[in-house]
């Protein structure tokens, strides 16, 4: 199974046509929007726009659906204007609990999406992950904390697939945690949140709405303020020629690997010091895409031509609780055995109607 998803996969380069580039801005000041995703009428990832508020689509992928935090969801039912202006939303803050005692951990439970898709000129996949994710934080050094506990620990998951082709084959699947399909999955290692506070660059604090910090070959980290939310932008990959990197330890063993997008949105609830951290945190989206191309990596998968993998992740906080070290340690110690219900914060944009089309299919599936 896992190799037909791969070979799936594969060939998701050759299947792009031709497209056009599109505009996403506010509708109240016309500004762009960075960072917004675009999903195609079935449901695969088209990517996120650039700090222009740019993204290439194709008239095939329409209708689109985009997203952004902040803004209500958008539909585009055809090709037609170079700019689509998304409306802005209030946002509901995820609930934060502090006490006055002396709590230096902080604990922050989510709930995340994550999206990936590949596509042949016949075939199309989708896959659709749901986490509910738990980080501990600590500021400075704490007796008695783990720095490995900043990393995403899963309390739950839940995912679905689809397989469709010119055939006429439809296929709805159900993986469970281990088996080839959610093996594919990157929201455990791709997700984050922030490990310490972001400021306000001077130019922002003398009255811009938007800054770039360069890179080596591009902009490295970009930031916006608007509708009351400040966010940053981290491209990983600005300081690598040609935009792309490949790990020389994969290269030495023929797994040659190369990551052609890698990027991390954090938004925040802006505040008048200027500086934002783990309370102010309403969101983070993650962006990522590998080619697989080196000869025994094509072995090993079973594929003649490299294999092209998107994937898109969006994560937002439910609770943020300061904790003292004992009850952080208590924690710790079941972590491995506790579970979270799902649980979606309020104000969390809707799924795509593509997405929602095929996770209620995948609901009727497992009657």
């Amino acid at each position: 199974m896992k190799r037909t998803l791969i070979l799936l996969i594969a060939a998701a380069q050759a299947a792009a046509s031709p497209g056009r580039i599109i505009t996403i801005a506010d509708r109240d000041d016309r500004s762009p929007i960075p960072g917004a995703s675009v999903i195609s009428s079935n449901g695969m990832i088209i990517g996120i726009t650039d700090s222009e508020g740019k993204i290439e689509v194709n008239a095939k992928d329409y209708p689109l659906s985009l997203g952004s935090i902040g803004y209500e969801a958008l539909s585009a039912p055809a090709a037609g204007s170079d700019t689509l202006l998304m409306t802005p939303c209030p946002l509901t803050l995820s609930e934060v609990v502090v006490t006055p005692e002396e709590r230096p951990v902080t604990r922050i439970l989510t709930y995340a999406r994550e999206y990936c898709t590949g596509a042949t000129p016949t075939d199309t996949l989708q896959l659709y992950g749901e986490y509910m994710l738990e980080y501990f934080l600590a500021d400075g050094k704490v007796k008695g904390y783990s720095k490995s506990h900043r990393n995403a620990h899963e309390l739950a998951s839940r995912h679905c697939g689809r397989i469709a082709n010119a055939s006429g084959t439809d296929s709805i699947m159900l993986p469970t945690p281990g088996d080839d399909l959610s093996m594919l999955s990157f929201a455990t290692y791709m997700a984050s949140v922030p490990q310490g506070r972001e400021e306000l660059t001077e130019a922002m604090r003398n009255g811009a709405t938007a800054d770039t910090l360069p890179g080596k070959y591009g902009p490295k980290q970009m930031f916006r303020l608007a509708n009351g939310l400040f966010s940053s932008k981290r491209d990983i990959l600005a300081d690598y020629k040609d935009h792309s990197w490949s790990p020389w330890f994969f290269r030495l063993i023929g797994m040659t690997t190369e990551l052609q997008e890698a990027d991390i949105t954090y938004t925040y609830r802006h505040n008048e010091s200027g500086a934002h951290g783990a309370d102010d945190f309403v969101c983070g989206t993650y962006a990522l895409r590998l080619l697989g191309k080196g000869r025994l990596f094509k072995k090993i998968m079973g594929i003649d031509d490299a294999l092209d993998m998107r994937c898109h992740i969006e994560q937002y906080p439910v609770l943020t609780e300061h904790l003292t070290v004992r009850e952080y340690q208590e924690m710790k110690k079941s972590r491995k055995e506790r579970t979270e219900s799902f649980r979606v914060p309020a104000g969390t944009p809707p799924p795509a109607p593509a997405i929602r089309a095929l996770t209620e299919r995948a609901a009727r599936a497992s009657r």
